[in-house]
């Protein structure tokens, strides 16, 4: 039975399959060795730090707000292991078993789907390109809390007329002290020096803790992807202890049944899982392709995502018991939450300001971010440093420093524009349009290498040569029908919605003067919200697409390739 990491060939009389030495055993045969986890333990503090993010304390729990309270935990658990635990176990093993990056790893399945691999390198490549812009944020903040009175955020300017509603303050600073944001998608505006300073800091450390690769990351993870439970458990029993918190954890688990009969509840579910386990990226081939042999990657994968299941459960406590602490002392009620820089930047901080030593708790709060940020980072860096020394081995020869440093390099000076007035809509643009897509079909597109071109049954047979024994039914089946149908339902279901919502819009910030808001007809008197829906201009809607096709088209290039390349063999 023939390897997946041996190179397949089409001969040029009988266009049979023809077996040659693999990318690996070349390098073997030269002496080259491979990086390689120094222990065990490094690799799954790595696995976790990656999966477990940003997104599991500042959108999960605002999900279980939006769509039912507890009756949401029931479609996320289901998609978590009729999607979730399946796909992630395909990819820790399949890059475990090819010992190669995602480009080296599909292509071993055969080369026709080498382009899976480069159109994940190109999602991490805008992803890490904007995702320290969100760490700058969180650096501005953590830095800004360092105070010995009242937090920055906790009143309004004294000559400000903003304050008509109890969370004005937060909403302020968020706009208008650290952002500075534009009036408009179109505007860039001038840079914030104090914001490119922390965008220099999030680079700096980036490159520091990956300079060599997984033998740096590998030892910082140790820190960076425990210390942040650390955080959250002190966060926890603080949070519990304040008045409300009762309350806002009963808010948070309460189960509203009817919203299991709405399908999007259960399509935001899935995405959820999807998202949340960072599937499709690359990261979780990368790091696994530099695991033992005889590791086992199917165990691994198992636990990963239940772990990251439970702390986007946990989280939620944290987070809603701080709120309904809020709700408590200002009054401010949860209808209208908000997820991602909302819910940290606005409403958490807004909290924050409430409590007695107030800077300390926003310290604990923004540093447990930026940590859960920064291993998020590691992975989709390393799955990018890792496909790139793969495909082009002359980088191989260079140090890892200068390999490393100079991504970082490119990336940093590609994100200064995100310290200037519009980043805030840049990183909107990126965050929600840019990757939706590509990602999913990435997904449906290596679960088809894998289980209908290569073979699940085969595949079965080569992780049990690794680990000992073959994958059951319930993998073998969900990697063959289930899986697939469910992210192909995804990508179905969001083309309908885009369709039935319409032109894009973008939320346009308009400032706190309500009066020109209510003269204009855009919000009601004494509203709370500074932002009201425009249309995305036509470039922007042209940039998306353009951001989209980049990724998604590299599967049916090199399928080309691959098709030309056959051709020309035979002549």
């Amino acid at each position: 039975m023939s390897k997946p990491y041996e190179k397949l060939e089409m001969a040029e009389a009988s266009e049979t399959a023809q077996i040659s030495t693999s990318p690996v055993e070349k390098k073997e045969e030269e002496g080259a060795e491979r990086d390689a986890w120094g222990a065990k333990t490094e690799y799954m503090l790595a696995l976790i730090g990656y999966a477990v993010g940003i997104g599991n304390i500042w959108r999960f729990p605002y999900l279980c707000h939006r769509y039912g309270g507890g009756s949401f935990l029931i479609p996320y658990i289901i998609m978590l292991f009729v999607m979730g635990i399946p796909m992630f176990c395909l990819e820790t093993c399949l890059g475990q078993l090819t010992n190669k990056g995602a480009p080296g790893a599909f292509a071993a399945m055969h080369p026709l789907f080498r382009g899976i691999g480069y159109a994940a390198m190109v999602v991490d490549l805008i992803c890490s390109y904007y995702y320290n812009s969100i760490i700058m944020w969180i650096l501005r903040y953590f830095l800004s809390s360092f105070t010995l009175g009242d937090l920055p955020w906790a009143d309004c300017p004294l000559n400000s007329t903003c304050c008509i509603h109890p969370d004005n303050a937060t909403m302020h600073y968020w706009y208008y002290d650290a952002l500075k944001a534009s009036n408009d998608i179109g505007v860039v505006g001038g840079i914030d020096w104090y914001l490119f300073g922390c965008l220099v800091i999030a680079w700096v450390v980036c490159f520091l803790c990956m300079c060599k690769g997984v033998e740096s990351s590998g030892k910082v993870v140790y820190f960076t992807a425990t210390f942040p439970y650390v955080l959250l458990v002190v966060l926890f029993f603080r949070g519990v202890t304040l008045p409300g918190a009762g309350e806002g954890i009963k808010y948070y688990i309460t189960p509203k049944w009817e919203h299991l009969m709405n399908p999007e509840v259960w399509r935001t579910a899935a995405t959820q899982i999807f998202y949340s386990l960072g599937i499709a990226f690359g990261s979780v081939v990368a790091y696994s392709s530099y695991n033992k042999k005889n590791n086992n990657c199917l165990l691994d994968g198992i636990i990963v995502t239940l772990i990251n299941c439970c702390t986007s459960i946990f989280g939620g406590f944290v987070i809603f018991s701080i709120l309904g602490y809020r709700a408590h002392k200002t009054g401010v009620k949860f209808e209208n939450l908000k997820s991602g820089p909302g819910l940290a930047f606005v409403a958490i901080t807004d909290a924050i300001s409430e409590m007695s030593i107030g800077p300390l708790w926003a310290i604990l709060f923004f540093f447990m971010l930026f940590l859960l940020g920064l291993d998020s980072q590691f992975g989709m860096l390393e799955s990018l440093l890792t496909s790139l020394k793969d495909e082009f081995p002359i980088l191989n020869r260079a140090r890892k420093e200068l390999v490393s440093g100079s991504i970082c390099l490119f990336l940093f000076i590609a994100a200064i524009p995100m310290a200037f007035q519009g980043g805030l809509y840049i990183v909107d643009i990126l965050d929600n349009w840019s990757l939706s897509y590509p990602l999913l079909i990435i997904a449906v597109t290596e679960m088809v290498a894998v289980s209908w071109v290569y073979g699940v049954d085969r595949f079965a047979d080569e992780i049990k040569e690794m680990i000992g024994y073959r994958p059951n039914l319930y993998f073998t089946i969900c990697w063959k029908y289930v899986s697939p149908v469910l992210v192909s339902l995804l990508i179905l279901s969001g083309i309908v919605l885009s369709i039935l919502q319409g032109y894009p819009s973008y939320e346009k910030f308009v400032g706190c003067d309500n009066t020109t808001l209510i003269d204009q007809g855009l919000a009601p008197e004494a509203t709370a919200s500074w932002v009201v829906p425009d249309k995305m201009p036509g470039g922007v809607v042209g940039f998306i697409v353009l951001i989209n096709m980049a990724s998604c088209f590299m599967i049916p290039l090199y399928a080309i390739k691959y098709f030309n390349d056959k051709r020309r063999s035979r002549l």
